[in-house]
């Protein structure tokens, strides 16, 4: 999972995930079912999301992983930047990364 950090003025940093899908736009529209929000317009929630509980709750940390294009909440010590909890966690994220894979090689497999 790539990680970017956000610096927000006042608090501590955020990360957030690029997108994993496909450069191609259209390749990125045919990938979206219909009414999900394009990867854009999830980091733009995931940086607002950010902002608007910096001022109460600086070690909360809100990204996107970039594999599965799941949020992720992490709650992280502020004095040690130790992740002291994530939902979901890495294990739930491999689970579904690999899922990913195995429908991948499924669709190329019929094609």
């Amino acid at each position: 999972m790539a990680i970017v950090p956000l610096q927000i003025s006042g608090s501590a940093p955020a990360v957030a995930a690029r997108p994993a899908r496909p450069a191609d736009p259209a390749a990125q529209a045919a990938a979206r079912l219909p009414g999900q929000p394009r990867p854009e317009q999830m980091q733009e929630a995931v940086q607002q999301l950010q902002q608007a509980v910096a001022p109460v709750a600086r070690s909360l940390q809100f990204s996107i992983d970039d594999a599965t294009g799941k949020t992720v909440v992490r709650v992280v010590d502020s004095a040690t930047q130790e992740v002291i909890r994530q939902m979901p966690s890495e294990e739930v994220l491999a689970v579904a990364r690999a899922l990913d894979r195995l429908q991948g090689l499924l669709i190329k497999g019929k094609a």
